[in-house]
């Protein structure tokens, strides 16, 4: 008698070993969605930030900067109490925040929203989202990197410009930026230059002129020559310094999402820069210490601050320390005329299913001026496809998806055409509801196994 118990007390403890550990078919694991645009990579060290979703750039020592002179004579202009590239009279020349993903990408991101923004500016053109590629910068402009082909270790915006308007072989022999859907960001700086798409030689925007400036550490009058700069050039990418430890500027932002929020000034000792953002605005505030803040956007995803957007106090975290300034000639790239948005997807497909199991979804959209498509599809278990494609507007595609953990998910689609205009959102609910089949054959046969041999035992 006494035998049988100690059988079922330890075939008890193995079931409940397994079925704990996971190998119980229809595992309730708990859906995490997310809304970065890319995810860590756990197998690329990258130890420049606290968070390897959030990284920086590698350090970038003060002393080698300091004897660089200015490459652009700064005149000052008489600048309001308050200014924004996000609100020129009720016009918006931003583009939307981005996510650098797991690479210290943050140079490249913040020259292109930059270069972005200057480029509505000049066209005086809200109604066009130029959405410009980072991974351009990346593959084929390995020298704007601060280490050469290490691109994810962090470069200049001002070196991503430089490279961009050149015509020799370090520049790509071209001159211009390039957009997105010719070469998709994929936070990495392994990806060959070969795999742009073709074409890409005639969608290149034109680069007229650009520049690095040492504005020093903060005061009135350094002040004054970063606000009319952005005030006459646009929207500049800045220098600054984010502490790693304590983590405290990447934790501010997930507990900070008021437009009138500011991150605070501290007394600090600057020995290094260490991440690039785009400063657009600022705003003046006598019951501030430092009497106002900056208004800028960061590449952390859109769930950091207000839509990707944070404020942050004259002079904290040596903001604004250094800067690059870019210009794009009017009229040197047919845009066009009137541009509309695609028509928000149809998306067919299963709403429930099982765990690892593949399933097929249709999707397709239409775009009135008949340019070609491309998607973006967020699956909600952290895998997120973007611009898939080209395809011919009206063509139905068919996409394929698992979910390795029961739990109901929503999945997302949009369609992007080539000026970067973005449909609304489409979305269809999936179930993956727990297996009827408690435990799966492999370890069910391992179970009778461990009977039969207590059977054997016994005789």
């Amino acid at each position: 008698m006494k035998s049988n118990c100690y059988k079922k007390a330890f075939i008890f403890g193995i079931v409940f070993f397994l079925l704990g550990s996971g190998f119980v078919s229809g595992y309730n694991g708990i859906n995490q969605s997310s809304e970065h645009n890319f995810q860590p990579d756990r197998d690329k060290k990258i130890n420049y930030a606290l968070d390897e979703e959030y990284p920086t750039m590698i350090p970038i020592p003060i002393e080698s900067k300091k004897s660089e002179t200015n490459t652009l004579d700064i005149t000052i202009v008489d600048t309001p109490d308050e200014f924004s590239w996000k609100n020129i009279d009720g016009k918006d020349y931003t583009t939307p925040a981005k996510s650098q993903g797991n690479c210290g990408s943050c140079g490249i991101f913040s020259a292109m929203g930059a270069l972005e923004s200057v480029i509505k500016i000049r066209e005086d053109r809200t109604d066009i989202d130029p959405d410009l590629s980072e991974q351009y910068v990346l593959s084929c402009l390995p020298s704007a990197a601060i280490i050469p082909g290490e691109g994810c270790s962090g470069g200049m915006g001002y070196m991503a410009y430089k490279l961009m308007m050149e015509t020799t072989p370090e520049g790509n022999n071209v001159n211009g930026a390039l957009f997105e859907s010719y070469f998709p960001y994929q936070a990495s700086d392994d990806i060959p230059c070969s795999n742009i798409r073709q074409g890409w030689e005639e969608r290149l925007v034109p680069i007229l002129d650009c520049g690095q400036i040492l504005i020093g550490e903060d005061s009135p009058e350094n002040r004054e020559k970063i606000k009319s700069i952005i005030m006459e050039k646009g929207p500049v990418a800045g220098c600054m310094y984010v502490p790693l430890n304590p983590d405290v500027f990447h934790i501010w932002g997930f507990t900070h999402h008021n437009p009138t929020d500011y991150y605070p000034y501290e007394e600090r000792t600057l020995e290094v820069l260490n991440h690039e953002i785009m400063m657009l605005g600022w705003k003046d505030d006598p019951s501030i210490g430092n009497g106002g803040y900056w208004i800028c956007k960061n590449s952390w995803g859109t769930d950091w601050g207000y839509e990707g957007f944070f404020n942050i106090e004259y002079g904290a975290l040596f903001t604004g320390f250094m800067i690059d300034w870019v210009d794009y000639e009017l009229n040197s790239f047919d845009w066009p005329v009137d541009p509309h948005p695609p028509s928000s997807p149809s998306i067919n497909g299963p709403t429930s299913g099982s765990v690892r199991t593949r399933y097929q979804y249709t999707v397709s959209s239409t775009d009135q001026d008949g340019d070609p498509l491309y998607y973006t599809v967020d699956w909600d278990d952290d895998s997120i496809q973007e611009w898939i494609g080209p395809y011919i507007s009206g063509e139905e595609i068919t996409l394929e998806h698992s979910w390795n953990r029961q739990g109901s998910y929503n999945i997302k689609v949009k369609a992007n055409d080539e000026w970067g205009s973005q449909s609304d959102w489409a979305t269809i609910s999936v179930s993956m509801p727990r297996s009827k089949q408690l435990i799966n054959r492999p370890i069910l046969r391992l179970l009778i196994q461990i009977l039969d041999f207590f059977n054997f035992a016994n005789q």
